[in-house]
Protein backbone atom coordinates (compact mmCIF):
# COMPACT_ATOMS: atom_id res chain seq x y z
CA UNK A 1 0.00 0.00 0.00
CA UNK A 2 2.75 2.31 0.59
CA UNK A 3 3.30 2.02 -3.10
CA UNK A 4 -0.19 3.28 -3.87
CA UNK A 5 -0.29 5.99 -1.23
CA UNK A 6 2.91 7.71 -2.24
CA UNK A 7 1.75 8.54 -5.78
CA UNK A 8 -1.59 9.69 -4.32
CA UNK A 9 0.17 12.05 -1.86
CA UNK A 10 2.34 13.41 -4.62
CA UNK A 11 -0.72 13.90 -6.88
CA UNK A 12 -2.57 15.63 -4.01
CA UNK A 13 0.40 17.91 -3.37
CA UNK A 14 0.56 18.71 -7.06
CA UNK A 15 -3.19 19.51 -7.11
CA UNK A 16 -2.80 21.85 -4.09
CA UNK A 17 0.12 23.62 -5.70
CA UNK A 18 -1.78 23.95 -8.98
CA UNK A 19 -4.79 25.37 -7.16
CA UNK A 20 -2.54 27.89 -5.38
CA UNK A 21 -1.02 28.84 -8.72
CA UNK A 22 -4.46 29.28 -10.30
CA UNK A 23 -5.63 31.50 -7.41
CA UNK A 24 -2.46 33.56 -7.59
CA UNK A 25 -2.81 33.87 -11.40
CA UNK A 26 -6.39 35.10 -10.96
CA UNK A 27 -5.28 37.74 -8.42
CA UNK A 28 -2.46 38.79 -10.71
CA UNK A 29 -4.86 38.98 -13.68
CA UNK A 30 -7.17 41.32 -11.75
CA UNK A 31 -4.27 43.55 -10.83
CA UNK A 32 -3.09 43.64 -14.43
CA UNK A 33 -6.60 44.53 -15.60
CA UNK A 34 -6.73 47.40 -13.09
CA UNK A 35 -3.31 48.56 -14.24
CA UNK A 36 -4.45 48.46 -17.88
CA UNK A 37 -7.54 50.42 -16.91
CA UNK A 38 -5.35 53.04 -15.20
CA UNK A 39 -3.06 53.19 -18.20
CA UNK A 40 -4.97 56.13 -19.68
CA UNK A 41 -4.81 57.97 -16.38
CA UNK A 42 -1.11 57.18 -16.18
CA UNK A 43 -0.51 58.65 -19.65
CA UNK A 44 -2.26 61.87 -18.61
CA UNK A 45 -0.18 61.97 -15.44
CA UNK A 46 3.07 61.44 -17.37
CA UNK A 47 2.13 64.17 -19.86
CA UNK A 48 1.43 66.62 -17.02
CA UNK A 49 4.74 65.67 -15.41
CA UNK A 50 6.58 66.34 -18.69
CA UNK A 51 4.94 69.77 -19.00
CA UNK A 52 5.88 70.62 -15.41
CA UNK A 53 9.48 69.55 -16.05
CA UNK A 54 9.66 71.73 -19.18
CA UNK A 55 8.36 74.74 -17.20
CA UNK A 56 10.89 74.12 -14.47
CA UNK A 57 13.73 73.95 -16.99
CA UNK A 58 12.66 77.22 -18.65
CA UNK A 59 12.29 78.89 -15.25
CA UNK A 60 15.79 77.82 -14.18
CA UNK A 61 17.19 79.06 -17.50
CA UNK A 62 15.46 82.41 -16.92
CA UNK A 63 16.84 82.62 -13.40
CA UNK A 64 20.30 81.80 -14.66
CA UNK A 65 20.06 84.59 -17.28
CA UNK A 66 18.75 87.05 -14.68
CA UNK A 67 21.63 86.13 -12.39
CA UNK A 68 24.18 86.71 -15.14
CA UNK A 69 22.59 90.07 -16.04
CA UNK A 70 22.59 91.09 -12.37
CA UNK A 71 26.20 90.04 -12.09
CA UNK A 72 27.25 92.22 -15.04
CA UNK A 73 25.24 95.19 -13.73
CA UNK A 74 26.84 94.75 -10.30
CA UNK A 75 30.31 94.57 -11.82
CA UNK A 76 29.67 97.76 -13.83
CA UNK A 77 28.36 99.56 -10.75
CA UNK A 78 31.29 98.36 -8.68
CA UNK A 79 33.81 99.55 -11.27
CA UNK A 80 32.09 102.96 -11.46
CA UNK A 81 32.10 103.20 -7.67
CA UNK A 82 35.81 102.33 -7.55
CA UNK A 83 36.55 105.00 -10.16
CA UNK A 84 34.59 107.58 -8.17
CA UNK A 85 36.35 106.53 -4.97
CA UNK A 86 39.74 106.93 -6.61
CA UNK A 87 38.75 110.31 -8.02
CA UNK A 88 37.51 111.49 -4.62
CA UNK A 89 40.72 110.33 -2.97
CA UNK A 90 42.69 112.27 -5.56
CA UNK A 91 40.57 115.37 -4.99
CA UNK A 92 41.02 115.10 -1.21
CA UNK A 93 44.79 114.81 -1.65
CA UNK A 94 44.79 117.83 -3.94
CA UNK A 95 42.64 119.77 -1.46
CA UNK A 96 45.12 118.96 1.31
CA UNK A 97 47.96 120.21 -0.85
CA UNK A 98 46.10 123.40 -1.76
CA UNK A 99 45.13 123.96 1.89
CA UNK A 100 48.77 123.59 2.87
CA UNK A 101 49.82 126.05 0.19
CA UNK A 102 47.16 128.52 1.30
CA UNK A 103 48.28 128.21 4.90
CA UNK A 104 51.91 128.70 3.88
CA UNK A 105 50.99 131.65 1.68
CA UNK A 106 48.92 133.26 4.41
CA UNK A 107 51.83 133.04 6.85
CA UNK A 108 54.06 135.19 4.68
CA UNK A 109 51.52 137.84 3.65
CA UNK A 110 50.86 141.09 5.39
CA UNK A 111 47.37 142.41 5.79
CA UNK A 112 47.03 145.83 4.19
CA UNK A 113 44.32 147.70 6.10
CA UNK A 114 41.78 149.81 4.28
CA UNK A 115 41.64 153.56 5.01
CA UNK A 116 38.92 153.24 7.67
CA UNK A 117 40.80 150.42 9.35
CA UNK A 118 44.06 152.32 9.08
CA UNK A 119 42.59 155.28 10.91
CA UNK A 120 41.07 153.07 13.60
CA UNK A 121 44.29 151.11 14.01
CA UNK A 122 46.35 154.28 14.26
CA UNK A 123 44.42 155.14 17.39
CA UNK A 124 45.05 151.72 18.90
CA UNK A 125 48.41 150.45 17.66
CA UNK A 126 48.90 148.02 20.55
CA UNK A 127 45.52 146.42 20.07
CA UNK A 128 46.07 145.88 16.35
CA UNK A 129 49.27 143.95 16.86
CA UNK A 130 49.25 140.59 18.52
CA UNK A 131 52.31 139.48 20.35
CA UNK A 132 54.12 136.57 18.80
CA UNK A 133 53.40 134.42 21.84
CA UNK A 134 49.63 134.72 21.30
CA UNK A 135 49.70 133.86 17.61
CA UNK A 136 49.10 130.23 16.69
CA UNK A 137 52.14 128.45 15.42
CA UNK A 138 52.32 128.17 11.60
CA UNK A 139 52.22 124.37 11.77
CA UNK A 140 49.16 124.49 14.02
CA UNK A 141 47.38 126.87 11.61
CA UNK A 142 48.31 124.66 8.70
CA UNK A 143 46.87 121.63 10.52
CA UNK A 144 43.67 123.53 11.26
CA UNK A 145 43.36 124.59 7.60
CA UNK A 146 43.99 121.04 6.43
CA UNK A 147 41.41 119.75 8.92
CA UNK A 148 38.85 122.25 7.60
CA UNK A 149 39.66 121.31 4.01
CA UNK A 150 39.24 117.61 4.79
CA UNK A 151 35.97 118.25 6.60
CA UNK A 152 34.62 120.38 3.76
CA UNK A 153 35.70 117.78 1.19
CA UNK A 154 34.05 115.01 3.19
CA UNK A 155 30.75 116.83 3.79
CA UNK A 156 30.62 118.67 0.46
CA UNK A 157 29.99 121.98 2.25
CA UNK A 158 32.20 124.99 2.49
CA UNK A 159 34.26 125.32 5.63
CA UNK A 160 32.87 127.93 8.03
CA UNK A 161 34.48 131.33 7.70
CA UNK A 162 36.85 132.19 10.50
CA UNK A 163 37.59 135.87 11.16
CA UNK A 164 41.12 135.09 12.32
CA UNK A 165 41.84 133.24 9.08
CA UNK A 166 40.58 135.96 6.73
CA UNK A 167 42.64 136.37 3.56
CA UNK A 168 45.23 139.08 3.63
CA UNK A 169 46.04 139.80 0.01
CA UNK A 170 43.92 140.46 -3.03
CA UNK A 171 45.26 137.34 -4.69
CA UNK A 172 44.06 135.22 -1.80
CA UNK A 173 40.66 136.88 -1.89
CA UNK A 174 40.36 136.25 -5.62
CA UNK A 175 41.44 132.66 -5.16
CA UNK A 176 38.85 132.11 -2.45
CA UNK A 177 36.13 133.70 -4.58
CA UNK A 178 37.09 131.47 -7.50
CA UNK A 179 36.97 128.39 -5.25
CA UNK A 180 33.54 129.37 -3.91
CA UNK A 181 32.20 129.97 -7.41
CA UNK A 182 33.57 126.64 -8.61
CA UNK A 183 31.32 124.84 -6.16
Amino acid sequence: MSETILPLILDGLLVVLLLATIVYAMILNRKLNRLRGNHDEMEVFVDKLNVACARAESATAGLRNAGENGKTVFKESASKAEALRDELAFLVERADIVAGRLATASEGTKVVPSEAQAQGSAAKPEAARKPASKRPAPAARRGQDAGRAKESARTGRAAPADDSASPGSEAEEELLKALRNAR
